[in-house]
C-alpha cells in the first residue's frame, strides 16, 4: 500500500509537468528507476511499446502500466487517476483564462516558450530509448568486442521502419503490425 501511495504521488507530480504529450513522461520514468528501483531501464522500452499499442493517450497508458507493475490493479487505477488530476485542474483553470487573454502578447510568448521545452523532453526521451535499444555496454564489458556495443539489427530495423514510416504516412498501423511480425522472428 505504501508503494502505491508513493507511486500515485510521484505520478501526480509527473502529471503536473508532463507538457507536450506522452513522450515527455519518459525522462521521469528514468528518474523513477533511479530513485525507487520499481522496474529497470530495459522495461521502459517495453512500457512504451505496450502503451503505443493500446488505445488511449500514451502518458496515461504508461501510468497504468507502471501502476500494474508496482502495485497491481489497485496501483494501476490510483496511478492513472493521480496522473490525470493535475491536467484536469490545470486545463479547467487555464482554459477560460487563455480564451479571455488569447490576444495578450505575454500569454502568447509563454505558450510559445513552452513548445521548445516540450520538444526537449521528447528528444531526451528519444535519446534514452535509443541508447537502451541500440547500445549494449553490459554485453561489451563481458565480451570486449567492438560490435557488441551496438545492435546492428536494431539499427537496420530503425532505418527500414523510418523509410516505411515516411512512405506510408497515413496508415502507420501497417508499421506496427510489421514490427510485431518481425519481432517474432528477429531477436535484437
Amino acid at each position: 500500500m505504501y508503494n502505491t501511495l508513493i507511486l500515485a504521488w510521484e505520478y501526480m507530480k509527473i502529471g503536473a509537468v508532463a507538457i507536450g504529450g506522452g513522450y515527455t513522461v519518459v525522462p521521469f520514468l528514468y528518474y523513477l528507476v533511479e530513485k525507487y528501483k520499481w522496474f529497470n531501464v530495459s522495461e521502459i522500452t517495453q512500457m512504451i511499446a505496450v502503451s503505443n499499442l493500446t488505445p488511449g493517450p500514451l502518458g496515461i497508458n504508461m501510468a497504468t502500466f507502471v501502476g500494474i507493475k508496482v502495485s497491481g490493479v489497485w496501483g494501476a487505477a490510483l496511478t492513472t487517476v493521480a496522473f490525470m488530476i493535475p491536467s484536469v485542474i490545470i486545463i479547467c483553470s487555464l482554459s477560460k483564462f487563455l480564451k479571455n487573454n488569447k490576444e495578450n502578447r505575454y500569454i502568447t510568448h509563454i505558450v510559445y516558450g513552452l513548445r521548445p521545452a516540450a520538444v526537449a523532453l521528447i528528444a531526451v526521451a528519444g535519446f534514452k530509448i535509443m541508447s537502451t535499444v541500440f547500445f549494449h555496454f553490459d554485453k561489451f564489458k563481458v565480451s570486449h568486442k567492438f560490435f557488441d556495443i551496438i545492435s546492428l539489427k536494431a539499427l537496420v530495423l530503425l532505418v527500414i521502419f523510418i523509410a516505411i514510416g515516411f512512405k506510408i504516412k497515413k496508415n502507420l498501423v501497417i508499421l506496427i503490425v510489421l514490427a510485431i511480425i518481425l519481432g517474432l522472428f528477429i531477436k535484437i
